[in-house]
């Protein structure tokens, strides 16, 4: 059965990687799905191949006038929202803080905390209203760097730990009428934004070798991702607010020594 049947949704940064992936499985769980994306082409090209269950907002999410203009608009088309996805962030292009260009440096800061913070914020204030009318709901993209030093540098770290702490306030803030929560993904096969104000173009999110060091040994698609939003949009997870579903193929769990206990054994057992 459709877990999402007869929801209405609004995906931040719904055009692309793990934003579309989330916009297809919500989709085929039954719900209508409204996108606000900054990407013109791309976004209309979703609107365009995935049909009237669709409705796209071109705009930014830094911006709070376009968030408004979203769930007006999501609204408009589709009678109501229940769900607010708050998707849409930017990465700084994997540089530690002593990497990046000193008389660049408070312009990239600025930028990747309008997007990756202010940008959430805006979106679920926007959102708000509409969700406490149909006691709904919102899910935010964080990341194993909510709870780890990972090596996407500083910049991107501190910007996903705060993401952690929007989930926990607004889960407080907004209870008992509206749950949040968020997913902390790990590593996806998906490209990253980088920062305009350091002149970076998208990169790769997989760096080279990953397999070697996730303890599941693959490197997981965007789409497997979207079932842990859908789950923490639905009725199937209506006791859990205020929580981050851990998806990052084990690393938290990783050894020292090797990724995973199998690995070790097999290698022993061969000797």
């Amino acid at each position: 059965m459709a877990i999402l049947n007869d929801k209405v949704a609004l995906v931040t940064g719904g055009a692309n990687g793990i934003g579309r992936a989330v916009v297809e499985k919500f989709l085929a769980e039954g719900a209508r799905v409204a996108v606000l994306d900054r990407d013109v082409d791309r976004a209309q090209a979703l609107a365009a191949e995935l049909g009237a269950d669709v409705h796209v907002t071109i705009g930014s999410v830094e911006n709070f006038a376009d968030d408004q203009r979203a769930v007006a608009e999501a609204v408009e088309s589709f009678g109501k929202l229940d769900i607010f996805v708050g998707n849409a962030g930017v990465g700084a292009g994997n540089l530690l803080l002593s990497e990046i260009p000193a008389d660049q440096l408070e312009a990239a800061i600025d930028e990747i905390y309008a997007i990756n913070v202010k940008g959430y914020l805006l979106g679920a204030r926007a959102a708000a209203p509409a969700l406490l009318r149909t006691n709904g709901n919102m899910v935010f993209s964080c990341s194993l760097a909510s709870y780890r030093a990972v090596d996407d540098g500083a910049l991107y770290v501190s910007t996903k730990h705060a993401d952690l702490g929007i989930v926990r306030g607004l889960a407080w803030e907004f209870a008992p009428k509206v749950r949040v929560n968020g997913v902390a993904i790990g590593v996806a096969r998906t490209r990253m934004e980088g920062l305009a104000a350091l002149g970076q173009q998208p990169i790769d999110a997989v760096l080279p070798g990953a397999e070697s060091v996730i303890p599941l040994g693959f490197i997981p698609e965007p789409s497997d991702y979207a079932a842990g939003f859908a789950y923490l949009a639905s009725a199937e997870a209506r006791v859990v607010t205020g929580e981050c579903l851990w998806a990052d193929s084990g690393f938290g769990i990783r050894g020292i020594g090797s990724p995973a206990g199998s690995a070790m054994r097999e290698t022993k057992g061969r000797q």
